[in-house]
């Protein structure tokens, strides 16, 4: 009797385990059916691939006479010198670059004259406005709040040299304002003092030494005795070898001492670095890129993938060319770059989501309503656990168009991540 009932308790243990599996399998599908599934929504997102390089600029600023570098100029350090233009300047053959004198007085005066020449002209256009209709007051006054306003700006930033001259302009149009609401404003003995100034001051220096350009070009103040290392013209012919990047960035530096500036020949300036061969795989010859020098608080710069060497090893040397320039630019020489290669645009999908219906397209299943409905994608790019994708726009069946489209997704759509049971037109209750 006593196996018996051991077999009846067997038999009951074995159907109950039977029942609970099975009744596991009928809940999950419930919970599919029911929409307690794994989701999330999605939204655009984009992304940029990017190589972080080491590289040496070149620009055209050797211009060689009897093996001397004469497109640097020197100063005599028993002057003190005033620059006459800006850095990254326009500049004419014969152009003055600055004016030495004898001493800080007299560059000073030099200086303040200059200014007070500046002011007077201000002074003498505002004078000629006097008499202005209603509708320049009005003009006057949103210039006046707007000045203020970039005032305030520019003594948060700091740049006390824009603060002054925005300063000044707002000034003269307060003036032009109180002329044109009908203040009486004398401004002959204003000019008539400003002219005398002017007169004084010019009398008080005598200009010792100008420092003028042989040629045309582009002035820089920065000089760091790079300039004669690499041949500009062997970089624009394309006439540069695997590893070259390395080699230039070894190269030492020539003497400065006493160099006051530069001409650079032209704006367009070229960037060649050393990389390996599996990372270079992404920069192609002619595309552009956009590049990114953050020691020196330059970013997304356009350049353009001039040469690429033919692969020997592991490494390869690229030049990449710039038209820009301006006085940043011109201090860069042995910087490290981050380039952005690739950029990817779409939508972020967790890589649990992606699925493959039973005609093998790729694309996700997305809850519209009470609806999963699956969505075709194209996937731009792969991470290790999510893709960037587009929603596409296709058929369900190409030779039977009555069947009408797929999904095609969306901005804010539910997606299902992890599910089972999953098929396009399940209802879930």
């Amino acid at each position: 009797m006593k196996p018996a009932k051991d077999t009846k308790i067997a038999i009951g243990l074995v159907a109950a385990f039977v029942f609970m599996v099975a009744l596991y399998g009928i809940n999950s599908l419930y919970n599919n059916r029911t929409g307690k599934l794994e989701t999330e929504y999605i939204f655009p997102y984009s992304e940029t691939q990017s190589v972080s390089v080491k590289g040496f600029a070149v620009r055209d600023e050797n211009i060689s006479v009897n093996g001397k570098n004469t497109s640097i100029f020197y100063k005599d350090d028993n002057l003190v010198y005033v620059p006459v233009i800006s850095d990254s300047e326009n500049i004419a053959k014969n152009g003055v670059i600055a004016l030495g004198f004898s001493d800080e007085s007299q560059a000073s005066a030099y200086t303040e004259e200059m200014e007070m020449r500046e002011k007077l002209e201000n002074i003498k256009e505002t004078a000629s406005k006097q008499g202005l209709n209603h509708s320049n007051v009005l003009f006057l006054n949103s210039q006046i709040a707007t000045g203020i306003s970039n005032y305030i700006k520019a003594v948060s930033d700091g740049d006390l040299s824009d603060a002054q001259s925005i300063g000044e302009n707002v000034t003269a149009n307060i003036t032009s304002r109180q002329s044109a609401i009908g203040e009486e404003l004398s401004y002959d003995d204003i000019i008539s003092d400003y002219t005398k100034q002017i007169k004084t001051l010019k009398s008080s220096y005598t200009v010792k030494n100008k420092i003028t350009s042989p040629y045309a070009g582009y002035f820089i103040s920065y000089v760091d005795g790079y300039e004669s290392a690499v041949s500009y013209s062997d970089i624009e012919k394309k006439n540069i070898s695997n590893g070259d990047g390395a080699k230039y960035r070894d190269i030492q530096h020539a003497d400065t001492a006493n160099a006051y500036g530069k001409i650079i020949a032209q704006h367009t300036w070229y960037y060649v670095f050393d990389i390996n061969v599996n990372d270079a795989s992404v920069i192609k010859s002619g595309h552009w890129v956009s590049v990114s020098f953050d020691e020196l608080g330059i970013r997304d710069i356009d350049m353009i993938v001039h040469d690429i060497t033919e692969a020997n090893g592991d490494i390869i040397t690229v030049t990449l060319k710039c038209t820009a320039m301006n006085e940043k630019l011109a201090k860069l020489r042995k910087e490290t770059a981050t380039i952005a290669v690739n950029k990817y645009s779409g939508y972020k999908i967790n890589n649990d989501a992606i699925s493959e219906n039973e005609d093998g397209v790729i694309g996700v299943y997305v809850i519209v309503g009470n609806i999963m409905k699956f969505a075709p994608v194209d996937i731009k790019y792969y991470a290790d656990s999510y893709v960037i994708a587009q929603g596409m726009t296709m058929l369900r069946n190409e030779e039977d168009k009555s069947e009408g489209y797929y999904h095609k997704l969306k901005q804010y759509d539910r997606i299902i991540v992890k599910g089972i049971n999953l098929e396009d037109g399940n209802i879930i209750s």
